[in-house]
């Protein structure tokens, strides 16, 4: 007599089961690289799942393999800079901003030959992470004080050690990177930092959840349960006692790339100081208020380089902050 009750009960959980298995998979592009922080301990803390999303956190080691897979589409979110952002928009990207959560802190810098003037790296070989905007800005940032632009170096996409072996045996004169290979360059290399202009490199560099607008619809719904474990990621980094348990995760996401990442060491983590590179959460709002300044600003810049497109600027395409401002608000930041 009871077997009736068994049966639904079996029939209840598989189709509980089978709903559960059939739940959309999104993926999340991770690239080496401190401030991604909030999007690796957002997958070691399973907190897409406590907002009940399905989502396979996929971790590149290299920026240039991560460029390639934004290019051909095979990512729906991951953290994008700003110019990177920017670039990708006038490529013909349907990626779209959701966020401001990271800066660069000024840990990448362009590093050229000891006394070099703009006029002497005409015609000569710079050594990127990624042939994009937010690198050819900084070489841009150097050469046009003395007329010159981007568009008068070859600029080879390189990773962090061939850059640094490369600029040391005077293969390139210039390299765009950050960590420790940039310190050999200046000291083994006979370089130095490009005096370049300030005043942009916050606009330039800062970074943020992005999606990338599809057939496959994502509904405002779970955008917002995207974001909110992003916010609650950073709500976990920024409380000190989560500190240690915070280096731990880190070290684990980014075993294979140690050294590219800085965290090889003690006193290499020190130096990075990696949970300043988050915007503290006091900040948030009114960083994210003024996403539109920092757009407007970049494109403005893309045009006085030079870049010739079909695409009109529309803000509305590149970035929707107010998706960010609700779930702020839904958690006590106003």
């Amino acid at each position: 007599m009871k077997y009736p009750i068994y049966i639904a009960i079996l029939f209840f959980t598989s189709f509980h089961f089978a709903f559960a298995d059939n739940k959309t998979e999104y993926t999340v592009g991770i690239i080496p690289y401190i401030p991604a922080g909030e999007f690796v301990v957002a997958d070691h803390k399973k907190l897409y799942e406590k907002e009940g999303l399905n989502v396979r956190s996929i971790y590149y080691t290299s920026t240039g393999d991560w460029v390639r897979a934004l290019s051909n589409g095979k990512l729906d979110f991951s953290g994008l800079w700003n110019a990177t952002q920017v670039d990708m928009y006038y490529r013909g990207s349907s990626a779209k901003r959701l966020a401001l959560m990271s800066y660069d802190s000024d840990d990448y810098k362009m590093v050229i030959r000891n006394n070099a003037k703009p006029e002497d790296l005409k015609g000569k070989r710079i050594a990127v992470f990624a042939d994009y905007f937010g690198t050819h800005w900084f070489v841009h940032n150097f050469m046009h004080k003395s007329g010159a632009s981007v568009h008068d170096v070859k600029l080879i996409e390189m990773n962090n050690l061939e850059g640094y072996k490369n600029f040391k045996n005077k293969r390139v004169d210039g390299l765009i990177f950050d960590g420790k290979y940039m310190d050999n360059a200046i000291t083994e290399g006979d370089g130095m930092v490009a005096p370049i202009d300030r005043d942009m490199y916050l606009a330039a560099t800062t970074g943020g959840p992005s999606y990338f607008e599809t057939d496959r619809k994502i509904t405002r719904d779970e955008l917002k349960k995207f974001l909110r474990a992003w916010v609650k990621a950073m709500i976990w980094i920024e409380d000190d006692k989560n500190a240690e348990e915070y280096k731990q995760i880190l070290t684990t996401a980014f075993s294979n790339n140690l050294e590219l990442v800085g965290l090889e060491t003690e006193q290499d983590y020190l130096k990075r100081k990696p949970r300043s590179m988050l915007i503290p959460m006091k900040n948030m709002v009114k960083l994210n208020k003024s996403m539109n300044t920092m757009f407007d600003k970049l494109n403005d810049i893309r045009k006085s380089i030079g870049y010739e497109n079909n695409r009109k600027y529309m803000a509305d395409k590149m970035f929707d902050n107010s998706i960010i401002l609700e779930v702020l608000e839904e958690l006590g930041y106003k």
